[in-house]
């Protein structure tokens, strides 16, 4: 959130010099530079934690309250700065419990120097930017007990199995505003959303909605099934057909209990996905989508299914002495008219960008990697990927329909092929200090191209308490 106001800067300056009651539960969600949302993901690659394992909720911060009441009202707040660039960013993340169940969080940016922009470098040597601030800011407010949650909010969800192959909705997207019902009973979990996304074209109203279900043993298996809905319309408001938690989309559709007639006005996606652990060593994870199904190769001839599916195993190697090495293997794949539709409004895209996988369709990526955890307070990953794409990506032309669901070359027309590298560590120098590193390299390897793109960023992040 960009603020030239002084006043709001010591708004902001005040909120992080307030001293604190740690709560038990944190319900504000982990941005992915945290060290607790790495350590956390590291414990699931590893089979620990597995009963906290979810498709669908977020991971959050889990902080214990020894000798406090419950009943009292807490608030939980950090700050940090953080370097990206020629960029810099300072933060003050705050949540306030009360009466045990009713929370609220903010999370609002200050920043200083240019925006940052991303550039995605194409065959043709020009580059398409999109802005990388994630959003203004990531807030909301809610009710949750052992098996309830209700939300209002403004982020992003992250729906899939593993980390960092999510295929339909991703915590890479720009911010939304939406609602959030969840119920949990115990090995069945359910979690329902509907939101606003953005307003274009002249008074085009643009709305999500998703549903999901997932069945977890808590110890090793986990599985489950999504649908999400993209719908739009100039003038268009919320569509009370799509408010049953429990409908779908087809369901709706078909019998005309949309505010539109017709099936030309939405787009819907599902997903199967997978998690297991295997012989204590190996965790697998999948995620399938279908976008669109062809049933019948005789009427629908030369037609493919819009699909994609991601594929991530994750192998203990070294667990000895505190010193814990992971390597891991993923795979994703997103078809050529993928996340597209009839209607490019109806795409799946917000404020430009990919709601899900960060590289759009009409792409395929295969990364190699290693973690590291020192079993106290030192992470660090390693990876290197390709990452093959087509003229068809979301990426470029993000509101335009697809051309047709014909069966066609993948990747489609001239290809762009990249190699990328990364390297990230999470440090936690004392138990409220953390530091975080990362550099990014994209090194495109097409033909008579000879070009890359780096991206740094440094960040120390302070809790108070």
């Amino acid at each position: 959130m960009r603020i030239n106001s002084f006043y709001h800067f010591l708004v902001l300056f005040f909120i992080s010099i307030i001293t604190i009651h740690s709560s038990k539960v944190c319900f504000q969600p982990l941005t992915t530079n945290y060290f607790d949302y790495q350590y956390q993901n590291f414990l699931f690659d590893i089979g620990k934690n597995w009963n906290e394992l979810s498709i669908f909720n977020p991971i959050k911060i889990q902080k214990e309250d020894v000798g406090q009441d419950k009943s009292k009202t807490k608030l939980y707040l950090n700050s940090g700065l953080h370097f990206r660039d020629n960029n810099f960013n300072y933060y003050a993340h705050g949540q306030i419990n009360f009466k045990n169940y009713y929370y609220a969080y903010l999370y609002p940016k200050i920043m200083l120097g240019r925006n940052l922009y991303k550039a995605r470098l194409n065959n043709n040597n020009s580059a398409t930017v999109y802005n990388d601030s994630h959003g203004k800011e990531m807030s909301g407010l809610g009710f949750q007990n052992k098996w309830l949650t209700l939300q209002i909010a403004r982020g992003n969800e992250n729906w899939g199995s593993g980390n960092n192959i999510n295929l339909a909705l991703s915590n890479k997207s720009n911010f939304y505003d939406y609602l959030i019902l969840g119920s949990d009973y115990g090995r069945l979990r359910v979690r329902y959303i509907h939101g606003f996304l953005e307003t274009i074209h002249d008074g085009i109203n643009r709305y999500i909605t998703a549903r999901g279900i997932e069945w977890t043993n808590k110890k090793f298996l986990l599985i489950g099934f999504s649908e999400i809905i993209i719908y739009s319309g100039s003038k268009r408001h919320f569509d009370i057909g799509y408010l049953n938690p429990i409908s779908s989309h087809l369901e709706v559709e078909l019998n005309n209990r949309l505010n539109i007639n017709g099936d030309s006005y939405s787009n819907a996606v599902w997903q199967l996905h997978l998690d297991y652990f295997i012989k204590q060593k190996v965790r697998l994870s999948l995620n399938l989508l279908f976008d669109e199904f062809v049933l019948d190769q005789d009427i629908q001839s030369g037609k493919e299914h819009g699909a994609a599916y991601s594929l991530k195993t994750s192998y203990n190697i070294i667990n000895f002495n505190q010193y814990i090495i992971t390597t891991f293997f993923s795979i994703v794949k997103v078809g050529v008219p993928t996340f597209r539709h009839g209607m490019g409004t109806n795409n799946f895209v917000h404020a430009g960008r990919p709601l899900g996988w960060q590289n759009g369709s009409d792409s395929q990526e295969i990364v190699f990697g290693i973690n590291f955890f020192n079993s106290k307070n030192l992470l660090g990953l390693l990876s290197i990927g390709l990452l093959n794409s087509g003229e068809e990506t979301i990426l470029n032309r993000p509101y335009d329909p697809y051309k047709d669901y014909q069966k066609s070359k993948f990747p489609s027309g001239d290809n762009e092929n990249s190699i990328g590298y990364n390297a990230e560590i999470h440090w936690k120098l004392q138990p409220n200090l953390f530091l975080f590193f990362s550099l990014n390299k994209k090194q495109l390897v097409s033909d008579n191209i000879n070009d890359a793109l780096i991206l740094s960023s440094l960040g120390l992040d302070y809790r108070l308490k």
